[in-house]
C-alpha cells in the first residue's frame, strides 16, 4: 500500500487517551451474550475518495471467513446500518487503506474499522482479540496516520453540532458512492441540523454556522452561479462549500477549514 504521509500537513488535534490502559491484548467476551447480534460490514477492493464509484464486498464464500462467522457467531451485512459494529478492510501491514463511502458511514456511526488481520488472529488464537491494535489509522489519499477512526470512537461530542447544513446536489453529483439520502443521514449522524428548504436560513439558530454544501461539480448548469442564491448566502452569512468539506471532515473526524473548500475558491 502506498501512503502520502510525507505530503500531509500535521494535524493539531488532541485525541483522548483510552481510559483503561491495562486492558490485555487478548479479551475473552461471553460469546453467546455479546457476539450473537454483532454485524460486520466487509470491504475488499477500496477506491480512493476521488474515485468513489465502486466497492467490492469481501467474498463470504471463502472458507476462512465462513469459519470466522461460524466460530464466533457474527453476522454480516452488505451495508452499514444500526446493527453494524465493525467494518473489516483488506490491507497489508500498514493499517492504511483507501477511502470509501462505507468507511465514511462507519466513522459517522463511531464503529470499529479494522484490518482483516484481526479476523485471522482471532481464528489463530481461537479467541476474540482486542480490536485496537488492528484499527485503521489513515488513508492512502488523506494521510497515513490521522487517527480519524479512533477519534470518532473516543470523542463524545457530535462532530458537526455547531453547523446547519443545506445540501444542494443532484443524485449524480452528491459523491459517486453516496445517494442524497445517505449524505443526509451522514449530516444528521454527525449532529448537524439538516436544512431541507433554503428559505429556512432566515430562522436558523444563530449559534450554528449555516453551510450550503454543493455537489462534486459545484453549481450545476455551467459556470454561471445563481446570483440570487449567492446574494442570500452573503446576506445571511452562509458559507458555500464543495461536498468534499463534509466528507473529508467526517473521514478525519476533524472539521476542516471552510475556506479550503469555498466554492468561490474552487
Amino acid at each position: 500500500t502506498t501512503t502520502e504521509s510525507e505530503n500531509q500537513p500535521k494535524e493539531n488535534v488532541e485525541i483522548p487517551q483510552e481510559q483503561n490502559k491495562s486492558i490485555p491484548s487478548i479479551v475473552t467476551p461471553d460469546l453467546d451474550e455479546n457476539l450473537v447480534s454483532i454485524t460486520m460490514a466487509i470491504e475488499k477492493t477500496l477506491e480512493a475518495i476521488d474515485d468513489l464509484s465502486s466497492i467490492e464486498k469481501l467474498d463470504t464464500t471463502t472458507s476462512q471467513f465462513r469459519l470466522f462467522i461460524t466460530r464466533f457467531g457474527f453476522s454480516t451485512s452488505p451495508t452499514v446500518d444500526s446493527s453494524t459494529t465493525h467494518i473489516i478492510v483488506n490491507e497489508n501491514s500498514s493499517l492504511v487503506c483507501s477511502l470509501t463511502g462505507k468507511i465514511i458511514q462507519g466513522i459517522a456511526c463511531h464503529l470499529f474499522i479494522v484490518s482483516n488481520r484481526w479476523l485471522n488472529d482471532c481464528l489463530a488464537l481461537e479467541i476474540i482479540v482486542d480490536e485496537r491494535p488492528y484499527e485503521i489509522r489513515g488513508y492512502t489519499s488523506l494521510g497515513a496516520d490521522h487517527g480519524g477512526m479512533r477519534r470518532s470512537r473516543l470523542i463524545p461530542s457530535y462532530l458537526l453540532e455547531k453547523y446547519s447544513i443545506y445540501l444542494r446536489c443532484s443524485p449524480n453529483d452528491c459523491a459517486r458512492l453516496q445517494t442524497i439520502e445517505q449524505v443526509q443521514e451522514l449530516v444528521e449522524l454527525c449532529g448537524a441540523k439538516l436544512v431541507r428548504n433554503f428559505s429556512e436560513i432566515k430562522t436558523i439558530d444563530n449559534e450554528r454556522q449555516m453551510v450550503l454544501v454543493l455537489g462534486i461539480n459545484g453549481f450545476s448548469g455551467g459556470d454561471n452561479k445563481p446570483k440570487a442564491l449567492l446574494d442570500a448566502c452573503q446576506q445571511f452569512n452562509v458559507r458555500c462549500v464543495n461536498i468534499y468539506w463534509l466528507l473529508i471532515s467526517i473521514a478525519k473526524f476533524d472539521v476542516q477549514p471552510l475556506e479550503n473548500y469555498d466554492i468561490n475558491q474552487i
